[in-house]
């Protein structure tokens, strides 16, 4: 389902409501002009004030409702409020309930202020509107109506009109509380797209680069091997093949899935790589021990990959310590410079995955010319 018609029931529900209160609100000034009908010119100018005003303040809702949920201008929404303020008084000259009446016109009109507004600014525009009508009643009341009560009916209406602006209020939150959460939504689904393609990126570092950088150093050594023993350089190249379409099965893997990375399987194509890269390594780890054995074989993987990129190492040493509450791997060299980067792309995304089961992670240089990587889980 797309985003629109995801939206679009409650857009109906809430479209329907406010056509149904608006509808409401300006049949009552209707029934109170035929309960005290005021003569055919008075009634005419009446409804047409009223028609007027419903087809503006609705074709105004309708937009809000379909396009971008923004604020009206305020002097806007205030020059409505001032034409059906007028409006509400004609009705207290005609009569006084007919001016009652009018009043919710006038709460109808204040409720555009909800509109993309924080509630207290809204309530502010409103709050004044509803001090507003109820001086424009007592005084109707004080000129037309000796014998009422101006201060109550001032006080009435402006009560009324906070009533029936909370009421209508309550339609706008609710639909802009979901378009909050739909924007919410979206940005949650673009954040899972971005995610899985900075985990297929940082995997598809540790496939390729770890391949090329074996590749390159098996094919380097059939070259100096070629003049000397041409069996073993053969049996190099051999490897090479073979390590090329392991690489391009990982990648296949990887796109459908189901590629497995394990620490036991890394320690014996470490063992072994170093070995035939004249590398001196010392290996004190049981992957049988640990449950966090993908997480580990990466970052063993990318180390080793490390260790042949950017460092002329002669030694180097591989040791898993567990408890009962972490296991920690450590993987260290010698040959490394001082200047030897430790922030590349494919350390900083095994720190973050690291981070995100809940261990911690180092890698940097150590003296005298040596880099270490220690990489901590739970156990």
């Amino acid at each position: 389902m797309s985003e629109t018609n995801a939206l679009e029931p409650l857009r109906r529900s809430t479209r329907n409501t406010l056509v149904v209160t608006v509808l409401t609100f300006g049949a009552l000034p209707t029934l109170a002009l035929t309960s005290h009908y005021p003569g055919p010119l008075h009634t005419a100018l009446l409804l047409g004030g009223v028609v007027v005003f419903l087809a503006l303040h609705g074709f105004r809702l309708s937009r809000a409702v379909r396009g971008p949920w923004v604020p009206f201008p305020a002097w806007q929404s205030w020059a409505q409020l001032v034409y059906v303020m007028a409006l509400s008084f004609y009705g207290f000259w005609l009569d006084v309930q007919i001016g009652i009446m009018s009043v919710l016109l006038v709460g109808l009109a204040a409720t555009e202020f909800a509109i993309g507004r924080d509630w207290r600014t809204a309530w502010l525009h409103m709050g004044s509107a509803a001090v507003a009508e109820g001086v424009v009643a007592a005084t109707a009341v004080a000129l037309f109506a000796p014998d009422g009560y101006p201060l109550v009916m001032g006080l009435s209406v402006a009560g009324v009109m906070v009533f029936s602006s909370y009421c209508i209020s309550i339609a706008f939150r609710q639909w802009e509380r979901t378009l909050l959460l739909d924007k919410a939504r979206q940005q949650a689904a673009e954040l899972a797209t971005t995610k899985e393609r900075l985990r297929l990126a940082e995997d598809l570092h540790d496939i390729l680069g770890h391949a090329l950088e074996v590749v390159s150093l098996k094919s380097e050594l059939a070259v100096r091997l070629g003049p000397v023993d041409q069996e073993r350089s053969l049996a190099e190249m051999v490897e090479v093949q073979h390590l090329a379409r392991t690489a391009l099965e990982d990648v296949r893997a990887l796109v459908q899935g189901n590629r497995p990375t394990d620490l036991g399987n890394e320690l014996i194509g470490a063992r072994k790589l170093l070995t035939s890269a004249g590398i001196e390594c010392a290996f004190d780890a049981n992957a049988d021990l640990v449950s966090q054995r993908e997480l580990l074989g990466r970052v063993l993987r990318e180390a080793v990959t490390n260790l042949l990129r950017h460092a002329n190492a002669r030694k180097c040493g591989v040791s898993l310590v567990v408890t009962n509450a972490e296991a920690t791997l450590r993987v260290w060299n010698d040959g490394a410079p001082e200047t030897a980067a430790g922030n590349g792309s494919g350390l900083t995304g095994l720190a973050r995955r690291v981070g995100e089961a809940g261990g911690t992670f180092t890698a940097g240089p150590v003296a005298p010319e040596s880099f270490e990587v220690i990489a901590t889980v739970p156990a």
